[in-house]
């Protein structure tokens, strides 16, 4: 190919990849790109969380997503080796005989992006996959930042319904082969209002800060944490029987109750309902937010499932002030 082809390749993929307006939308395109070049056998994307220097910090999360906490991920043992040595950018490397193409994203983002291309492609095509990992990092910055709520750091409520319709989607096309539940789970911070009016707003955002670095430490990696608006925060919970769910909402509920926040004491109300594949996504959320009515309307402070209220009290319920 041509400097001219080359060029004129790198701009209509260009304009191809900055048509996708989500993270998830981007990397699909740019995995089906890669797997389309000759010699490619494989290409996967990683989202990295801990300390790759330390096997029992890192933890990888496979994407698109897999929920079932038994999978184990054939290319564990290459990324261990590989990403302690990598600085970002793009590193050709062989593992056990097979080429590999690393790309690794660490500037501006969290979590650490990868994506790993098994096979030998031409020199080519190699300065093209130059091309679009510098396209896809920034891209993926960008998004990462449209995709965040600005004071907490937590992705957005429009991330959230993403990844929602994506677990909803997951366990749906496991129904086979089910694996433990999934937990949509709304959180809300009791009298926030009431902290804003007594200590001034900047209070009320440090609280919000303390909150969401609390549901930072307290759940898991593999569930997922959003800021949904206000003082109203989302999370979904993978993997977890209901004891086990219930076990991780009432860590998270003490760990709130424990914590010296700037204004004073917090409590958190919490709503959640088991993932129903069957049940759209929306209103998955409604039964949720449902939940956490109730559990304000019955003197706040407390963590109420879904499932356990009666059925007269779901659709009865009486409107209530929540701050």
């Amino acid at each position: 190919m041509s400097s001219d082809q080359h060029i004129k390749k790198a701009f209509e993929l260009s304009a191809k990849f900055l048509a996708h307006k989500s993270y998830n939308s981007l990397t699909h395109a740019v995995l089906h790109y890669f797997c389309s070049l000759e010699g490619v056998s494989e290409a996967v994307s990683y989202e990295i969380f801990g300390d790759p220097n330390s096997e029992t910090g890192l933890s990888i999360r496979r994407f698109p997503m897999t929920l079932d906490e038994s999978y184990s991920d054939r290319n564990r043992d290459l990324m261990l080796k590989a990403l302690p040595k990598s600085k970002g950018g793009v590193t050709c490397f062989k593992f056990k005989g097979d080429d590999y193409i690393l790309l690794d994203i660490t500037k501006d983002v969290l979590p650490r992006r990868i994506i790993l291309i098994r096979g030998k492609v031409s020199s080519s095509d190699l300065i093209l996959v130059e091309g679009v990992y510098g396209i896809y990092a920034n891209q993926v910055s960008l998004l990462d930042s449209k995709e965040r709520d600005n004071l907490t750091g937590l992705p957005n409520r429009q991330t959230m319904e993403f990844t929602l319709n994506d677990v909803v989607t997951f366990h749906r096309n496991n129904k086979l082969n089910p694996i433990k539940p999934s937990w949509m789970v709304v959180l809300d911070i009791d009298h926030f209002k009431k902290i804003n009016d007594t200590f001034g707003h900047l209070y009320g955002d440090e609280v919000l800060l303390h909150f969401a670095d609390l549901l930072k430490k307290s759940f898991r990696h593999t569930d997922f944490l959003f800021r949904y608006g206000g003082e109203e925060f989302v999370a979904i919970v993978n993997n977890a029987n209901p004891e086990e769910a219930q076990q991780i909402l009432e860590r998270f509920h003490q760990a709130v109750q424990d914590y010296d926040f700037p204004s004073g004491k917090v409590t958190v109300s919490i709503g959640y309902t088991q993932v129903d594949p069957v049940t759209p996504p929306l209103l998955l959320f409604e039964h949720a937010d449902r939940a956490l009515y109730h559990a304000k309307h019955n003197g706040r402070n407390m963590i109420v499932n879904f499932e356990d209220m009666d059925s007269q009290v779901r659709v009865h319920e009486d409107d209530i002030e929540l701050f």
